[in-house]
């Protein structure tokens, strides 16, 4: 079992590196592997973080930011959202997180190709007064390639994510027994299919896929690609 790990683990990092090596630059090491993390109970896969960017990719990149920057402003007014086909995914959420607006035509063109000016879902920022529109994110099928991720948004700025092993409760379980047990949901204790059938739950191996956020409206490259907050 444990070269098998080995193994598995080498050929991640092959992987990654050959995701890099794509990019056409000098490639000086991997600073993230592939792994589970993020919560507690490792419902969130990050994508591996190449070292170095290439030109090409800097410049794509550039490009990308300055066509978000051009076509999603107009989702600042959220009932043209709602308008184009994205809708608001699951109730409230916490002032200072993200409420995510879904459009799932989107998200079937990202399973095919990547399509700079359809992101699959709209990122919200909740203030104290309201919402706010902070960035958007994109989705590839969880089967692509590193170099693949790499080509659509480039590993060196962007951290590619997936969510893996969610239990949802099923409909007509009491709200109570929600509040009590956090154990479904992204963030929940539930990670295992048996352990979610046992609950009463419904298992999903992944959800959406690969997932990468964006923030168009920053001013840095770093804070573009900043990560999944």
């Amino acid at each position: 079992m444990k070269k098998l790990i080995q193994c598995a683990g080498a050929l991640v990092s092959l992987a990654a590196l050959s995701a890099c090596a794509s990019a056409s630059a000098p490639v000086r090491h991997v600073a993230r592997h592939a792994s589970m993390g993020i919560d507690a109970f490792g419902h969130t896969q990050l994508a591996p973080a190449c070292a170095s960017l290439s030109p090409e990719l800097r410049a794509h990149a550039e490009r990308l930011i300055a066509l978000l920057r051009r076509q999603m402003s107009v989702y600042r007014d959220q009932a043209a959202a709602r308008r184009a086909g994205f809708a608001p995914e699951g109730g409230d959420v916490p002032v200072g997180d993200l409420k995510h607006w879904i459009n799932s035509e989107n998200v079937r063109v990202g399973w095919r190709q990547f399509d700079p000016g359809r992101p699959s879902a709209l990122l919200y920022r909740r203030m104290q007064n309201g919402y706010r529109l902070a960035g958007v994110m994109f989705t590839a099928p969880y089967a692509s390639s590193f170099p693949e991720l790499n080509r659509r948004v480039p590993l060196a700025l962007a951290q590619w994510h997936a969510h893996r092993n969610i239990c949802q409760p099923r409909p007509g379980l009491k709200v109570a027994d929600l509040a009590q047990t956090p154990r479904f949901g992204f963030s929940g204790s539930i990670a295992t299919r048996l352990a979610c059938e046992a609950a009463g739950g419904a298992f999903l191996d992944n959800v959406y896929g690969w997932m990468v956020h964006i923030y168009p409206f920053e001013t840095t490259l770093d804070a573009q690609f900043g990560g999944m907050s």
